[in-house]
């Protein structure tokens, strides 16, 4: 299969690729094509260079339709945050192009987000001076944390919590730290990580996100996956795990994705009952600083979320592209699929709690039968 055609040549691309999405890593394509339905095909654009040697791919999966059609989604569009491309930047260009082409043989091709650097860059003129039918949006931004040489960690979060909430965060220390011993435990080598999997286990159950069905292991099946997945990152040296315990008890844990000076944050979560010490803010200050001495950007990801806006540096707008072809099966999909989002929005206006519970399983969904 092309991916294990990708893994052997993957090292040597990250190596000097200007673009790296870490969800398309080798380990992430290939546990999550193991779960996928077999009416399902892959379809990978790669680039080359004269002399064999690989310059970039960007993993999609063929979907039918009820009505004949196939659609183009990326690999791993139910868990991922990010879908461009992992590759250098002087392919980008001949992949934008290659990716058109295809729309003549599918009805669409989707990607749910693209950071607006990119977009900008590589995607938007396509987008708007060809002869496709399009549905573009910025639903989501990415907050980042990028360390500063002129100024510590301390000076940073002193500066972005302000004296109010400092004092407040200092209490909540030290209250934890009397109901017992505080332990802060990072893995990020094969043997740790499959050790603490039980521990992530026991916080994800008392977790508030599992109780609105947006906890890591809520959906049926994510469990089975993460539990392959993470280990075999942690043998690549692409993932961290971190967990905060209070006599041993697993009372918050982290998942941080990790590449060249960069870490993504993909999953936060503390159990309930530890709420009023603030174990997820304990937690997430330790890994920030962590990052902030590594010299790492940390990338909070897109999603909706006040406190990750309070500690950014910065902010970047991710698109979401409908790329639909001309026809008019794709006026009626695309009737279908705006109708759906407008739709879904409306539930999320009405009620806000209901967007924590929405997560990306359901969004794909719902296109899918729209786009069916």
């Amino acid at each position: 299969m092309v991916i294990d055609s990708i893994a052997e040549e993957y090292d040597a691309l990250v190596d000097q690729a200007d673009w790296i999405n870490p969800y398309f890593s080798p380990e992430w394509m290939r546990s999550w094509w193991k779960r996928q339905k077999q009416d399902r095909a892959p379809l990978v654009l790669l680039a080359y260079s004269a002399e064999g040697e690989l310059l970039g791919y960007w993993p999609f999966v063929e979907r039918s339709g009820l009505l004949g059609s196939k659609g183009l989604w990326p690999f791993v569009y139910d868990e991922a945050n990010y879908h461009f491309p992992t590759c250098v930047q002087s392919v980008i260009g001949h992949m934008v192009n290659a990716l058109e082409g295809l729309i003549s043989s599918f009805l669409f091709v989707w990607l749910p987000q693209i950071p607006q650097t990119f977009w900008s860059a590589y995607l938007r003129e396509s987008v708007e001076t060809g002869d496709k039918l399009t549905i573009t949006r910025c639903a989501r931004s990415s907050c980042l944390v990028e360390p500063e040489k002129e100024q510590n960690f301390k000076e940073f979060w002193d500066d972005k919590i302000g004296p109010k909430s400092r004092k407040s965060f200092r209490y909540d220390e030290r209250s934890l730290a009397e109901r017992g011993k505080i332990s802060w435990q990072t893995c990020d080598s094969l043997e740790e990580v499959r050790l603490v999997m039980p521990a992530t286990c026991l916080v994800e159950v008392a977790s508030s996100k599992t109780l609105e069905n947006a906890g890591l292991y809520s959906i049926r099946g994510k469990r089975g996956f993460f539990f392959e997945l993470l280990p075999e990152l942690a043998e690549s040296s692409r993932v961290r795990l971190s967990v905060l315990r209070v006599d041993d008890q697993p009372i918050a844990w982290q998942l941080e994705l990790l590449a060249p000076g960069r870490s993504y944050l993909h999953h936060l979560a503390y159990d309930e009952g530890w709420k009023k010490y603030s174990p997820g803010k304990q937690l997430l200050k330790r890994s920030m600083e962590r990052c902030w001495k590594e010299g790492r950007v940390l990338d909070f990801l897109p999603a909706p979320f006040a406190y990750k806006e309070r500690y950014a540096t910065s902010s970047e707008p991710a698109q979401e592209l409908h790329w639909i072809r001309r026809s008019l099966r794709g006026r009626i999909a695309r009737y279908l699929i705006r109708w759906n989002m407008e739709i879904r929005q409306k539930m999320r206006d009405r009620s806000p709690g209901l967007a924590a519970a929405v997560g990306r399983e359901e969004v794909s969904k719902a296109n899918a039968r729209n786009l069916e």
